[in-house]
């Protein structure tokens, strides 16, 4: 995710479907007992169905897909298990309504002096893998067990994935890694792609090549089918439904004639693996906090107000048929056609930054949304019937700055009282 310098900011799966009532509807303890039941279940039908694989004498372990809530609350978390008594944000963003927690950032590291039985690849991260084990222990038995924990390939100035290796190979030593030498449980469950640019204009990382986003897409792919959730998680200029272009350069600049020295931007980069990769995407968290966003340039240089920002991009993409066309025939070299890349509003996750927005700092490099901004665009969603699938915010260790618990303003913003919001929508059809 974006934490950049001064210069910018930038197999088969079976699914249970499970919708629980929002916590401060019903006493907590009932919300921790229905919690811990479905764990139970959901471990117990994992359990059954890698043994019963096992019996049949298969290779591979089918696990059953953690579901993924009708409402996505997503989180980006830097803690790295180091000290699990520094874990209370982290602890109190899930207490305050965060379902899909992201971990960063993990990269692949080739192996040196490879054997013929060995692989050419491991996966390095910051995290402590035992604490960590031991933290989600620890959720489980807080009721918790139904949050969903990614963890995220990438960031600004961070690796692109390795040339020279097969998608096949590139999970391969993923899987290896998440499974940890267990049959039915996960470290993770699933992944995030963030890959980004670069501070420097001439890094090698400020361009996608073919092979990391065909890398990108396979492996996205595989990792569904071997029951993985997976997201993507592009700064606005990466997946824009405002333009057709496309490039896979991520050092360019935007049309408006503001500040064109911000040379950070992209054209449409992430819409590639959209279009040949679709199914494989569960959800797609848009950062609306890349540094001179078209959201930051309505809203501080043209005075558009926040809400009305976020009620015409979403109107904007269900008027384009929930997508958006792309002119992928101007790179040759990835020997794909122009065509309508699908975004669904199924898969819409709107990306905030929370208090670190506010440093003095930043000036109008990022858009920072007050709650009752969120408030009034997302009930003007509801009543249309254009509601995204979800918020989310980057990132958990800036909670409590400025003052601002991003959390529980999300959680109440996706769980507002719509008895009356939804009459006065049935009343809008009715007329239509």
């Amino acid at each position: 995710m974006v934490i950049k310098t001064s210069i910018g900011f930038t197999t088969s799966t079976t699914t249970i479907s499970t919708t629980l009532t929002p916590k401060y509807e019903m006493p907590l303890q009932k919300i921790v007992m229905i919690r811990s039941i479905l764990f139970l279940s959901y471990s117990m039908l994992s359990s059954i169905s890698a043994l019963a694989l096992q019996t049949n004498g298969c290779k591979n372990i089918v696990r059953l897909r953690k579901p993924l809530p009708d409402k996505i609350l997503v989180a980006y978390t830097s803690n790295h298990c180091k000290d699990l008594n520094d874990m209370d944000k982290v602890t109190k963003a899930i207490q305050d309504g965060v379902n899909v927690l992201i971990w960063v950032f993990i990269a692949f590291d080739p192996v040196e002096n490879v054997t013929s039985d060995s692989a050419r690849l491991k996966m390095k991260a910051n995290l402590d893998v035992l604490n960590y084990q031991s933290y989600r222990r620890k959720l489980a038995d807080m009721g918790y067990s139904d949050v969903a924990h990614l963890v995220a390939f990438g960031g600004w100035n961070g690796p692109h994935l390795p040339a020279g290796y097969s998608s096949q190979e590139l999970y391969e030593a993923f899987k290896t890694y998440n499974t940890q030498g267990q049959t039915t449980e996960l470290l993770f469950d699933g992944v995030d792609w963030d890959l980004e640019g670069h501070n420097n204009l001439d890094s090698p990382t400020n361009e996608f090549t073919k092979e990391c986003l065909d890398q990108m897409g396979e492996f996205s792919q595989l990792a569904k089918d071997d029951g993985c959730i997976v997201s993507m998680a592009p700064p606005e200029s990466y997946l824009d439904i405002t333009s057709s272009r496309f490039s896979r350069f991520v050092n360019l600049t935007y049309p408006e004639p503001w500040h064109q020295d911000f040379e950070y931007h992209g054209w449409n980069v992430y819409a590639y693996v959209l279009a040949k990769w679709n199914d494989a995407i569960d959800f797609v968290f848009v950062q609306f906090y890349e540094s001179y966003s078209h959201a930051a340039h309505q809203i501080f240089e043209l005075g558009v107000d926040p809400a009305d920002f976020l009620i015409s991009y979403v109107h904007q993409l269900v008027d384009q048929e929930e997508g958006l066309t792309v002119q992928f025939n101007v790179d040759s070299s990835i020997n794909l056609k122009s065509q309508f890349v699908p975004l669904p509003l199924s898969k819409l996750v709107l990306g905030f930054a929370n208090g670190w927005a506010l440093n003095n700092d930043l000036g109008e490099k990022t858009v920072y949304f007050e709650r009752e901004q969120l408030q009034k665009a997302y009930r003007a969603l509801i009543i249309t019937g254009n509601e995204p699938r979800g918020m989310g915010f980057w990132v958990v260790e800036e909670e409590g700055n400025h003052g601002v618990h991003y959390a529980q303003d999300l959680n109440d913003v996706l769980h507002m009282q719509l008895e009356g919001i939804l009459v006065e929508n049935k009343k809008m059809k009715a007329e239509k």
